[in-house]
């Protein structure tokens, strides 16, 4: 063997590897906002979920009101974001040999799909909703939860999403984006510690209390007032019910996150303790990723899994020995 002809080759891959790395931005955390954004924008892969496709290429609209400048329509993009199509990022199959809605997509599928978005395996990813309401907010929890779940950890969500971003004056693009090019992105995990199935939450819901349930739908939904259609009336055995719509903020511009102490107090105030395990669910597992990313990624909760199926597959067992609380019980 050449010794010196194999140091000066490996040496070289040695800085390729190191200048790769330093290439690759790291999110300051799982929330940025835009002014952050914007200064790195060249240096992050931007997925937006803003509805139709027709929005996103179309021009935001202003007014001015007493001498300032607001929004009144959010439509377009930010500079270089890709657009998400979201009946595409859940999808209908087969579970222990149900048929259940807008899960998780197998793993081979969801690589293709985000591949088909340009992302390559060592992108700074940032999630962009239209950032409206608290409804926008939790379909950017759901993607990022799915990107966390086969293995993608570098990515944050953009505070207030398109909206935030036009209100603090920044500029978006319009008309039709270029051709995406494909990126290399493989799904490297499947991280079943944050995902819970229906035999799990069956025995949460049999145990009493060990497992924390975290039901993140309207109060209405909860107590069996109001049931979407497949679902059944009323909420798990011991749920606590901790509505999306107390986890933003709408101040006129944006839905936007919270501070980490208020989401602190809020929990505590509803009985949940973070050192305890959770799961969240809702009706379809979109809700209760908003509650699964404010306790996992914001707060810190190491175990905390969000039930996929949620009430969705749940009815299906009702009959089978899986018990709900119906309206008769909770009055």
């Amino acid at each position: 063997m050449d010794i010196k002809r194999f140091f000066v080759v490996s040496s070289g891959a040695v800085a390729l590897v190191i200048a790769q790395g330093a290439w690759a931005l790291d999110v300051p955390g799982p929330v940025v906002d835009p002014q952050w954004l914007n200064d790195n924008l060249d240096e992050v892969t931007i997925l937006q979920i803003t509805g139709s496709e027709k929005a996103f290429t179309m021009e935001p609209k202003y007014e001015t009101v007493k001498g300032e400048k607001i929004v009144s329509v959010v439509a377009g993009r930010l500079p270089g974001a890709r657009f998400v199509e979201w009946g595409k990022v859940r999808v209908d199959r087969m579970e222990n040999g149900k048929k259940v809605g807008k899960l998780i997509p197998e793993k081979a599928d969801f690589e293709t799909f985000v591949q088909k978005l340009g992302v390559d395996a060592d992108d700074a990813v940032i999630i962009v909703p239209l950032g409206l309401s608290d409804s926008d907010f939790t379909n950017a929890t759901r993607l990022y939860w799915q990107l966390k779940y086969f293995g993608h950890d570098n990515m944050a969500l953009l505070d207030g999403g398109l909206a935030n971003w036009l209100a603090a004056g920044f500029d978006a693009e319009s008309g039709e984006p270029g051709k995406i090019e494909a990126g290399n992105w493989k799904a490297t995990a499947q991280r079943d510690e944050i995902l819970a199935t229906y035999a799990e939450v069956r025995a949460a819901v049999d145990s009493d209390g060990d497992v924390q349930l975290i039901d993140s739908r309207p109060p209405n939904q909860y107590l069996g007032v109001f049931s979407k259609s497949k679902t059944v009336p009323g909420h798990l055995k011991g749920a606590i019910n901790l509505p999306t719509e107390v986890l933003v903020r709408a101040d006129g511009a944006a839905a936007t996150f919270l501070p980490e102490a208020s989401y602190r107090s809020i929990l505590e105030f509803k009985g949940v303790d973070l050192d305890e395990p959770i799961i969240t669910y809702c009706n379809s597992g979109n809700l209760a990723s908003g509650a699964w990313f404010v306790a996992h990624e914001i707060l810190g909760a190491d175990d905390v899994q969000l039930y996929d199926g949620s009430m969705s597959e749940y009815g299906l067992y009702v009959g089978e020995g899986a018990s709900s609380v119906n309206p008769a019980q909770i009055y």
